[in-house]
């Protein structure tokens, strides 16, 4: 794994090389929905690229495979735990109902993304699951595309590690849309239309999120499928059918958070429009719980179960960190040597060094009983270059890459990485991810 800063450093001077990263931000902005192409003063399109061997390439597309069949297993697993064992794991109690009885479906998700990192040592290490709303669509498509023309010619031998991902998602959705739901107690020739609507809901003021899903409904019309989206103002129930925009939707993708979902009046209908087959929702509650870090502790804690493969067992042992529930562990831990993560904390958040932690912040992270602590890792650092704070130069500086590997209908599709601190944080920036012609 290597990064093209030297290169560009050698191939523009500091003036065109703080226009063109100008100039990608700009049009990631204004043509790619990437409204917050600056973040608290700095680009978030990165004008670079990570360079993977093809081995590495090969390697990290063969874990994805893996650790989507380990969440598979484990997911169907939990929905079969005690409740106490839920309450545990972060699973609330109104909601346990509708995990265990709401209708599978094809895929635990259809849009993934496993976040690696390449320790020190040259192994991938899963640092989370990105299972339930992952971002990334326009950047891996047509952000990457333009800045793909000012990389080859930089060097001629690098290569897109998927030109075709755009495809990919597309068919994930359009899979999942036309899979009929089968509810307790219901025949499947009773289930849901097989042409269906499908609705995006999102929350309208995010206007990045709306750009988002805005980016899968226009590739999914260019295949003929019929498609909303609506805000949270838009979605209701009407004799049994939901609808968006005034019309009934058949499927939902929601790029709205669970958690604020279920402080709307209208989430009681959604569950039970779920759960009776008459909506089929794209990513369903069990893809939003295996984004919960606590089933990555489920997951190491039970990494020699027979419901694992050898293979899976081992890449568990090798690639996942140790993970932790913080009420499993003994009351003289030494935490010093983990990080401490929030079951369902997003970019960074919650996230804390056990070794600047205070014995306060210990214990209350957990009295709060939402929090894991997953063995800390040496990141490999890569050179990273930016234009400096006022836009007048460039700095070359160590940075850390987070290279999020998709999952697309259960297969590999490709990757989105950020690079930044140690910790990957709003401040994090987006980069190409490509590899070297074989």
């Amino acid at each position: 794994m290597r990064s093209l800063a030297a290169q560009l450093y050698r191939r523009y001077s500091p003036h065109r090389f703080c226009n063109i990263v100008r100039l990608l931000n700009e049009h990631a902005s204004l043509h790619d929905g990437l409204f917050e192409s600056n973040v608290y003063g700095r680009p978030y399109v990165s004008f670079g690229g990570l360079v993977l061997t093809p081995a590495e390439r090969d390697e990290l597309a063969e874990l994805t495979r893996v650790f989507y069949s380990v969440y598979e297993k484990a997911m169907r697993a939990i929905i079969r735990e005690t409740s106490q064992k839920l309450r545990a794991l972060g699973w609330p109690e109104n909601l346990e109902h509708s995990l265990r009885r709401e209708p599978a479906n094809l895929f635990l998700t259809p849009l993934g993304r496993f976040d690696f990192a390449m320790d020190t040592a040259g192994v991938w290490r899963l640092m989370e699951f990105n299972s339930d709303t992952p971002s990334g669509a326009q950047e891996v498509t047509l952000v990457e595309e333009r800045q793909f023309r000012y990389l080859q010619r930089l060097d001629p031998h690098l290569a897109r590690l998927n030109p075709q991902i755009a495809t990919a998602m597309r068919h994930a959705l359009a899979d999942e849309a036309f899979f009929a739901p089968e509810p307790e107690g219901v025949a499947p020739s009773e289930g849901p239309r097989l042409l269906p609507r499908i609705g995006f809901l999102v929350q309208g003021r995010h206007l990045t999120d709306l750009a988002q899903v805005s980016y899968y409904a226009g590739i999914l019309k260019e295949a003929g499928l019929e498609v909303l989206v609506g805000d949270i103002s838009n979605f209701n129930l009407v004799a049994g059918q939901i609808y968006l925009l005034g019309q009934p939707v058949d499927a939902l993708y929601r790029l709205f958070p669970v958690e604020n979902l279920s402080i709307e009046p209208i989430f009681a209908a959604f569950l039970q429009a779920t759960l009776n087959g008459w909506l089929k929702p794209l990513n369903n509650l069990r893809g939003f719980f295996a984004q919960s870090k606590a089933l990555m502790a489920w997951i190491w804690q039970n990494r020699q179960a027979e419901i694992f493969t050898r293979e899976e067992q081992a890449v568990i042992t090798r690639h996942l960190p140790e993970t932790y529930l913080l009420e499993d562990l003994p009351r003289d831990f030494d935490y010093s040597s983990y990080i401490i993560k929030e079951f369902y904390g997003r970019e960074g958040s919650e996230v804390y060094n056990g070794a600047a932690l205070t014995p306060e912040g210990w214990q209350q992270c957990q009295e709060w009983r939402t929090f894991v602590a997953q063995k800390r890792i040496e990141i490999a650092p890569v050179e990273h270059l930016l234009p400096d704070e006022d836009w007048q130069g460039v700095e070359m500086v160590e940075a850390f890459p987070c290279v999020g590997s998709f999952t697309m209908g259960g297969k590999w599709a490709g990757c989105y990485t950020r690079i930044g601190g140690k910790i990957t944080d709003s401040f994090a920036q987006f980069i190409p991810t490509l590899t070297e012609m074989e």
